[in-house]
């Protein structure tokens, strides 16, 4: 993030069109999503476990050494879900602010930007708190690259770049939003070509992903 802001950000969120995963938190994902498939047959589902190099806190490096962030995501209609276990739950995160501890709940939307960098200088323009910032474990996003086919050398050109944030709209809105770069829109094509070729059964629900 830039030491001086001088660009007018007033407008930077309008226009964007919210990407169609709702994200929540639970303290089981695969009870998580087996539950949502039992109830509106949503599927199927690719399971990884995200770890990060480095993670910020409402600014503050966190240790964030052992978090993992075990997660699925799948077709849910037309769109998407995510669902994400955090162990241990008490390292401080997006889920430890927003989320109980053992009750599953909603957690947050996502937007596309260009830029994490410049939507983190956006919502200091805006004065809109900024509750996470995650930088990637190297080696586990090019796991993760070769297992869904994405661009391993666009992956290793992003070292040291933020992979998400989440910053906190509850005061104005209610929710919080999680921003990602275009980077992650092949998960998303992945998700959706997945459940036109699925064939509804539990055998074939989950997909791993790479990652652990």
């Amino acid at each position: 993030m830039s030491n001086v802001i001088t660009k007018d950000y007033t407008d930077y969120f309008k226009g964007r069109d919210w990407v169609h995963m709702p994200g929540f938190y639970a303290q089981d994902w695969r009870k998580f999503m087996t539950d949502h498939n039992r109830v509106f047959g949503s599927g199927p589902f690719f399971y990884t476990t995200n770890t990060f190099s480095r993670l910020l806190f409402h600014g503050d490096e966190i240790d964030c050494t052992g978090l993992e962030f075990h997660a699925a995501y799948g077709a849910w209609g037309s769109h998407t879900i995510e669902v994400v276990e955090p162990v241990p739950f008490s390292v401080p995160t997006m889920f430890s602010e927003i989320n109980s501890e053992g009750e599953p709940g909603f957690n947050h939307l996502h937007i596309f930007v260009e830029d994490l960098e410049e939507a983190q200088d956006a919502c200091e323009f805006l004065k809109i708190p900024v509750i996470t910032v995650g930088y990637p474990d190297m080696a586990n996003a090019i796991e993760k690259a070769k297992a869904t086919g994405a661009d391993v050398e666009a992956i290793k050109k992003n070292a040291g770049k933020a992979s998400f944030m989440v910053c906190d709209m509850r005061k104005e809105l209610g929710f919080a939003v999680q921003l990602i770069t275009p980077r992650a829109q092949a998960l998303h094509s992945a998700i959706i070509g997945a459940k036109d070729k699925w064939d509804g059964s539990a055998e074939t629900m989950f997909i791993p992903l790479g990652g652990k």
